[in-house]
């Protein structure tokens, strides 16, 4: 099953990089609570595994931006991140701009930085 997170986990971070391309934004931080995935990100080593094709791909997109940083958060700072994607099960394809989802809507107001 870990296996399968991590390979859910960074397939979207290649999607999310498609998505700011596409949109234009220049400068991206991509979070994530799966250390092993930014190591492997920030690795010098070519990734020999079964997600290093992935990993070349977020790898060579990243300096497409004026600035992409890849960053590890612990899963209690990702709980928005976690419910949003628990909830994306039933609502696929939705895309929120300015503004919260419902669904995260109160995690985000209480959310302390």
């Amino acid at each position: 099953m870990l296996i399968i997170r991590s390979w859910v986990k960074l397939i979207a971070m290649r999607h999310a990089l498609f998505f700011a391309e596409d949109s234009s934004f220049q400068k991206i931080l991509v979070e994530t609570d799966c250390a092993s995935l930014i190591n492997k990100i920030k690795s010098k080593v070519d990734d020999r595994s079964h997600t290093g094709a992935v990993v070349f791909d977020i790898k060579s997109r990243a300096p497409r931006f004026l600035s992409c940083c890849f960053t590890h958060v612990s899963r209690s700072c990702n709980e928005a991140a976690h419910v949003l994607a628990k909830s994306a099960e039933h609502d696929e394809g939705s895309c929120w701009f300015n503004v919260s989802p419902e669904v995260i809507r109160n995690i985000v107001c209480t959310e302390q930085f």
